[in-house]
């Protein structure tokens, strides 16, 4: 009964009816399962949102924040993301990076689908990893395994099974229209040693992350992604292959290939005689 009391105050306080009604006592108990519950509820939206969608275009402005050495560096540029077959290919191209209010050159990250390209204009030079062999298919959205999380398509349960999630009140600094969820791995896991916490912004209307927040090496190291314009009219925009085609501004960088190691096979058995 308290807490069907408790979530009716809350209700009606928000709609702003509780002027001249006197305060309801909630526990902690009470806010705790109002809290779980609107977690589970955002995380639910945010895998349903993914379904159907078949790619997404959109700006993004890349702030990095070292404050250790007291430095930032600011890139702006266009996220360009595919779902394909067997893996989704993304472009990823800052057209303007600044370093301390210093103009910077040009930055692309590519992925076609087994390779990942990332080139500098800064160094001219080209790297190719290799991320999947011919045919074989990697999860992008796995937050446990994949080289980076990207703000869409994440599983409710892995994020609940590597994460304590709870929900924040809004500050003035927040995208407006979000739930501000802070996620911190849990003790133990492998993603412990990689970020303190992760934070996601999602768009009541829209059941996406407008910003993405990652804090490591004890908060000295904070990453926030901010997609400015992604709105409706970015989902299902009909890019195709040849929009993640390598830029013609490499031409003539310098190259380093780098593969995944060979697959080792199985030594056969050696033969016993009879």
């Amino acid at each position: 009964m308290t807490t069907l009391v408790s979530m009716v105050v809350l209700m009606v306080a928000s709609l702003g009816l509780l002027e001249d009604v006197p305060p309801v006592p909630v526990s902690k108990a009470d806010t705790d399962r109002v809290s779980s519950s609107k977690v589970d509820e955002i995380l639910t939206r945010l895998e349903k949102r993914s379904d159907g969608i078949t790619d997404i275009r959109c700006t993004v402005r890349l702030r990095e924040d070292d404050r250790l050495n007291l430095s930032e560096r600011v890139k702006d540029g266009r996220i360009l993301f595919l779902i394909a077959d067997p893996n989704p290919r993304f472009l990823v191209h800052f057209e303007k990076t600044r370093v301390d209010e210093t103009l910077g050159k040009q930055e692309w990250y590519l992925f076609d689908g087994y390779w990942l390209f990332q080139g500098l204009e800064r160094t001219e030079r080209v790297t190719h990893r290799e991320i999947a062999r011919q045919g074989e298919s990697v999860d992008l959205f796995d937050i446990e395994t994949a080289p980076f999380p990207l703000p869409f398509g994440q599983k409710k349960d892995k994020i609940l099974r590597h994460f304590d999630v709870r929900i924040v009140p809004p500050a003035k600094t927040d995208p407006t229209r979000t739930d501000h969820l802070v996620c911190v791995p849990k003790p133990g896991s492998r993603l412990e040693r990689k970020y303190d916490k992760l934070e996601f912004f999602v768009r009541e209307d829209l059941n996406l992350p407008v910003r993405v927040v990652a804090t490591r090496n004890s908060g000295l190291e904070v990453i926030t992604a901010d997609f400015p314009n992604l709105s409706e009219k970015s989902i299902n925009t009909g890019l195709t292959k040849k929009h993640f085609s390598q830029p013609r501004e490499w031409k003539g960088y310098e190259l380093t290939v780098e593969p995944l190691e060979p697959v080792k096979e199985n030594p056969k058995p050696e033969s016993t005689g009879s």
